[in-house]
């Protein structure tokens, strides 16, 4: 999985995939407090469909979600990537 352009508009999977991906908030841009860009994680959206339309298992998504935060982002691996698969594979059950 590699980060991509952000949609243009959102479905609802989409929608609850930014949710879940701004809860998780994995490069901490939360902590600068309002007003942070409710899109911030959108580049992570439709790599994250096009891998959930092969059936991974929770942990070969936490994988690829730690992978895209070390490689793509250049960050520490951040914690919560197996919590956060677990929900994205809920969005198309």
């Amino acid at each position: 999985m590699q980060t991509s352009s952000p949609p243009r508009s959102l479905s609802p999977e989409a929608l609850r995939i930014r949710e879940i991906l701004n809860e998780w908030d994995p490069i901490g841009v939360h902590h600068i407090g309002r007003g942070w860009p409710a899109d911030e994680y959108d580049d992570l959206i439709v790599p994250i469909l096009g891998a959930l339309e092969s059936a991974p298992t929770a942990d070969d998504l936490a994988a690829e979600l730690r992978t895209v935060v070390e490689v793509d982002y250049g960050l520490p691996s951040p914690g919560g990537c197996h919590d956060v698969a677990r929900s994205l594979l809920a969005v198309t059950r």
